[in-house]
């Protein structure tokens, strides 16, 4: 029985999410689809192949030996649908279509919206799908065709450029800096923390104020950015999202921290509208450069 004759490859991927996830939930959020509606495919796929694929565990689903059988075949024809996307892809000459580019929300709010505006109406018929995430997408399996990120090690199989150094300080609420002295023993100024609740993290123990305590904690850059512009303390902050606002008072000098790099997959480096839109971020090399050091006021 030749399995490519009795299912279509979108049941296959439904497969392969759920048979790859940690949880069904995981599945459909990777897939972009509800739960019922992946939980509904696996069972129509199950029934056409009149085999078990999974068993519904308490904790999940799990592959009966009927799913390990499948599973790396689907997996080989995934890398074969794969690496057949990727070029064509990689001959289209076309200025049109779309370009879907994954990178940080805060990335995207704070610091590039104005260049993809001004993109958008340099290139019309191309559009933008911008991707909110800071996980590393699968580009080989066109999840996204660019990557903007912030990293120190881009992966063996990308090529890209790296476009400079993001840079991070403290920065206050200006009337918030004017009512405390940051460097007194007894200041009752605060930072705002990070990540899991913790009294005095490390974190804190690198920044000019080791002796302040701690005002709650936000692990998105932009609520903290919020915070800070409502006088709820201090933070420890992107120099590129904090700058250039006259709200913000800068407390310490930049200190350097992950390389901002544009990415994409070695079969794309020839899809003419991936290629402009690289050439226009890298455009603008110069620039950005200065603002994730802090080195504008832009």
């Amino acid at each position: 029985m030749h399995i490519c004759t009795i299912m279509n490859w979108d049941d296959l991927k439904i497969f392969l999410a759920v048979a790859e996830a940690p949880s069904m939930r995981t599945a459909a959020k990777n897939l972009r689809v509800s739960h019922s509606t992946v939980s509904r495919r696996i069972e129509a796929l199950e029934k056409q192949l009149a085999a078990r694929l999974f068993d519904r565990m308490p904790d999940g689903y799990r592959l009966t030996p009927a799913g390990e059988d499948l599973l790396p075949i689907s997996q080989e024809l995934r890398g074969r649908v794969d690496a057949y996307g990727l070029k064509v892809l990689g001959r289209d000459t076309e200025l049109e279509g779309q370009i879907c580019v994954t990178m940080p929300g805060t990335l995207a709010v704070a610091v590039l919206m104005p260049y993809f505006a001004e993109f958008q109406d340099l290139h019309p018929e191309i559009t933008l799908k911008i991707d909110d995430s800071i996980e590393v997408y699968d580009l080989n399996r066109r999840e996204a065709d660019i990557a903007l990120r912030f990293t120190n090690e881009p992966a063996d199989h990308l090529i890209g450029r790296r476009i400079g150094k993001a840079h991070q300080a403290a920065y206050a609420h200006g009337e918030y800096a004017a009512k405390h002295d940051f460097s007194d023993p007894d200041c009752t100024a605060r930072w705002l923390g990070w990540g899991t609740p913790e009294e005095r993290p490390d974190w804190i123990k690198s920044t000019p104020y080791p002796q302040l305590k701690l005002a709650g904690h936000f692990n998105n850059p932009l609520i903290q950015r919020e915070a800070v512009r409502q006088q709820m303390g201090i933070g420890y902050l992107p120099c590129a999202i904090m700058d250039g606002d006259p709200t913000f008072v800068r407390l310490s000098k930049p200190k350097p921290s992950l390389d901002f790099w544009i990415l994409t997959h070695r079969d794309l480096r020839s899809t003419e509208r991936l290629k402009v839109f690289r050439e226009f971020i890298f455009s603008k090399a110069t620039e950005l450069a200065r603002r994730f050091a802090g080195e504008s006021t832009k």
